[in-house]
């Protein structure tokens, strides 16, 4: 059973019609939160002490989401239909670019009803009845103007597999999380693209050789502004990208490059000097030198 503030109770036993609005809430993980409504007009929902709840109307419209309740343990999963303008924008990124480039990772949404005095008036209770809340699973598609995501309940977090650490060669840690301790700040560069480059090939007069393998390149200027890749190797000439870039960058567009790691030992020590913090186990043989 959903609980209600007491003055949506009230207004439900003493009116036979109330007007309502679908709230919408994405939290990102790099703690973006971004909010919208398919209502007509925009919701505003005060908080005491702070800021309101504003759920933009007219901007990005979700639909698919259905209020659906069952006991026991059984995760439940929707798919959401998003639609948005081309000038819509989320974390500074237009939707499409922000959805490839994995800004809804680890995201959160929600899904709340705002009962109102009437359409475009004041939320009663100053609050809306949370229908759903979960984690953004999968996307499915993308387009220019719309995208289909997947998303699981809260319940889905109990399918992780335990223990969380597996003997391996390769170090657990992910570059640069707390547990690695390296500062991603301080081991980035920023450069400026150089003469004739292409899709998949970044000129750069501060690349050297390997420093930025398996590192991540992010576009702070030019056509491709906002967008990230992999970098497959780093030469003395520049950078090779993992996947191509979707236009065709130019010479003088600034980027960050950071370096990348391969999990492995020799790496941690030479680049990172953080062999204290490496969590592999390099030295467990393998399964087939196991003597019976």
């Amino acid at each position: 059973m959903k609980s209600a503030p007491t003055a949506v109770i009230a207004a439900l036993q003493t009116n036979r019609e109330l007007t309502f609005a679908d709230c919408f809430t994405l939290t990102l993980a790099d703690g973006t939160v971004a909010r919208y409504t398919n209502a007509q007009y925009t919701v505003t929902i005060p908080v005491s002490g702070g800021p309101a709840l504003v759920y933009v109307a007219g901007d990005v419209l979700i639909d698919g989401l259905k209020l659906k309740q069952t006991c026991g343990v059984d995760i439940d999963e929707q798919s959401l239909d998003i639609s948005f303008k081309p000038t819509s924008t989320i974390a500074g990124l237009p939707w499409p670019i922000a959805v490839r480039e994995g800004r809804f990772d680890g995201a959160t949404f929600e899904r709340a009803r705002a009962v109102l005095t009437a359409p475009g008036g004041s939320v009663i209770g100053s609050a809306a009845i949370v229908m759903f809340h979960g984690l953004i699973a999968t996307v499915d598609n993308i387009g220019r103007l719309s995208c289909k995501m997947t998303v699981k309940s809260m319940l889905n977090k109990l399918a992780i597999d335990m223990p969380r650490d597996i003997w391996q060669p390769g170090c657990l840690n992910t570059l640069y999380d707390g547990l690695c301790a390296i500062l991603k700040s301080a081991n980035g560069a920023s450069g400026t693209v150089g003469a004739t480059p292409t899709l998949t090939f970044i000129p750069w007069s501060g690349s050297t050789l390997d420093t930025y393998d398996q590192g991540t390149i992010t576009f702070e200027s030019g056509a491709n502004v906002g967008v990230s890749r992999t970098v497959r190797q780093s030469t003395s000439s520049g950078l090779t990208l993992m996947r191509p870039l979707d236009y065709l960058p130019t010479a003088g567009d600034s980027f960050v490059v950071y370096k990348g790691c391969d999990k492995t030992m020799a790496t941690c020590q030479s680049r990172f000097n953080n062999l204290a913090h490496f969590r592999g186990y390099p030295f467990v043989p393998p399964p087939e030198m196991a003597l019976m």
